[in-house]
């Protein structure tokens, strides 16, 4: 501030950045390595919000951290050999499979990987201590489960969030086909009755796309349960239970009481499938396990897939009748809520509200999935029976556009509340939200759940209740606003977004307490006459 010429200047800050750099390199030769890999189920965003905030309490404790990430687009920034020779200790955060075989012989802590968002520090000061547990592999082709001892509600959800994670492609992908194919036929195909989506050239084109994706996710969804449990025995496993979970015609009643169900046993089915192949691979190690080492390819090359196939097929016989008649229940409960829109209003309201609200619990977290899944099983009701979208998948994607809206319109409206920080980062949740990305509101939920949770609940809430109210459906899984044109009465489900998001917005700004000047870093309110924010 002293100095007079830019050049002066210059030279001061090529002298500090020097030292700054001397300093680094001190540090970085002389500090304990660490390494971490952090995974989550959809691997969209808590991977990666994982991964920064093990950086940033790195950082802040002055030590060297290398973190892999294993996300939807594959593995990231992977840990080498020699990495992981040298490392003092291995931080695993982490909700899915993680290659653990890697590992052997290193200290290694294993937790779930909303531990690496919230305690980040935590895991890195135990991991300083040196308290650590070494890791022993069997020497298989282990994943992170294996080495952690999880209570049965926690594996239930990783194996099964597994599934959804792989299948989402496939129902977001043949989703959006197929509402492609019908916007083809829409003013052309008034009369076409089922061929609606078929009709014109070109929305054939799109649909048989889309049935082909769309057709093949309940298998996906059990072969990656298995896998999840048994590794890659249990993917042919899992994907012919997952196949014959899609049959209306393979039961015992069917072929042997000539009783027709009318109906498969559908996303139930397919996850017992997917959980029973995966346990019975399991059951066929133990069996086989004291063949002897010469013979143990004939096991994963014979056994496994001859004996697995034929086991799952055994299974399914039975219990497909139980799952197909679950399957009949639950299509006569969407049925229900399809008509509610235009009868029921009050079993229309709540319905849509529940759904909505259960988007912005968790922000992607199992009951947020647990919705969206409902919100599928319901499109695929709907396109087995003729119709071209639907109402409970309509409240599901708009009550999880809702809650980034809220609080980017919360950042907008009330600044004196935010600090600069998040209201940057708040004007990014717009088009978050407008895509349907939830997560984007997680960071805010974490830092004030008291007041973000209950806001994003209610702005939720009240979109899917009007949803359902105003008899919007939809044909896609995803893709929020770039769908709305295949959304039917999309000018009423534009209003409930609208409507929904103001009022979580106008609530979180009353909820939010003002900051400190200093904090906030803005000029006067912009309801007030005054200086603009301060650059």
């Amino acid at each position: 501030m002293a100095e007079n010429s830019g050049e002066e200047v210059l030279s001061l800050l090529e002298e500090k950045a020097g030292e700054k750099k001397e300093e680094s390199a001190e540090q970085a030769e002389g500090e304990l390595k660490i390494l971490a890999v952090t995974s989550c189920p959809t691997g969209i965003a808590h991977t990666y919000m994982a991964a920064e905030g093990l950086e940033n309490a790195a950082k802040k404790l002055g030590i060297r951290i290398k973190v892999e990430t294993r996300g939807s687009g594959g593995a990231k920034n992977e840990l080498t050999a020699k990495e992981i020779k040298d490392a003092e200790c291995i931080v695993v955060a982490a909700d899915a499979n993680v290659p653990m075989a890697r590992f052997n012989g290193k200290k290694v802590i294993q937790t779930k990987v909303a531990d690496g968002i919230h305690k980040a520090e935590e895991l890195l000061q135990r991991a300083l201590s040196g308290d650590v547990a070494v890791y022993h592999g069997t020497g298989e082709s282990e994943t992170a489960s294996t080495g952690e001892k999880q209570s049965i509600g926690r594996q239930i959800y990783k194996h099964l969030m597994c599934g959804v994670s792989h299948m989402l492609p496939f129902v977001i992908g043949g989703g959006i086909l197929k509402a492609i194919g019908f916007l083809c036929d829409v003013g052309v195909a008034d009369t076409a009755g089922s061929a609606f989506g078929s009709f014109t050239s070109a929305a054939q084109f799109f649909s048989t796309i889309g049935n082909a994706a769309f057709g093949v996710m309940l298998p996906i969804l059990a072969m990656f349960i298995a896998y999840s449990i048994a590794d890659r025995p249990g993917l042919i496993v899992g994907f012919v239970g997952g196949v014959l979970a899609t049959s209306a015609q393979f039961n015992v009643a069917t072929l042997c009481a000539d009783v027709s169900l009318q109906a498969t046993p559908g996303f139930l089915g397919a996850i017992f499938a997917g959980f029973a192949g995966g346990y019975l691979i399991i059951l066929l190690r133990k069996v086989t396990e004291k063949i002897p080492n010469s013979l143990d390819g004939i096991r994963s090359t014979f056994i496994y897939p001859l004996v697995g196939a034929l086991a799952i097929g055994v299974v399914m016989f039975f219990f497909n009748v139980p799952f197909s008649y679950i399957g009949l229940g639950l299509e006569w409960v969407f049925n229900q809520l399809a008509a509610a829109s235009e009868g029921n209003l009050a079993v229309a309201a709540v319905a849509g509200f529940i759904l909505g609200a259960m988007m912005s619990i968790d922000f992607g977290g199992p009951i947020n999935k647990a919705a969206y899944v409902t919100g599928t099983a319901a499109i695929a009701t709907a396109f087995a029976n003729g119709y071209t979208g639907s109402n409970v998948m309509a409240a599901v994607m708009i009550g999880g556009m809702v809650p980034p809206i809220v609080i980017a319109l919360s950042t907008t409206i009330a600044p004196h509340k935010w600090t600069k920080k998040e209201r940057m980062d708040g004007k990014v949740n717009y088009l978050m939200g407008l895509s349907f990305i939830t997560e984007g509101a997680i960071p805010y939920a974490a830092s004030d759940p008291k007041r973000v949770i209950p806001s994003c609940m209610l702005g939720a809430g009240i979109a899917g209740m009007l949803s359902m109210l105003f008899g919007c459906t939809t044909p896609a899984p995803h893709g929020g606003i770039f769908v709305f044109a295949v959304v039917s009465r999309w000018y009423w489900y534009i209003l409930a977004l609208v409507i929904g998001s103001v009022a979580g917005g106008i609530l979180l700004s009353f909820l939010k307490k003002k900051l400190p000047p200093e904090q906030a870093q803005v000029g006067k309110s912009l309801f007030k006459k005054g200086k603009k924010e301060e650059k």
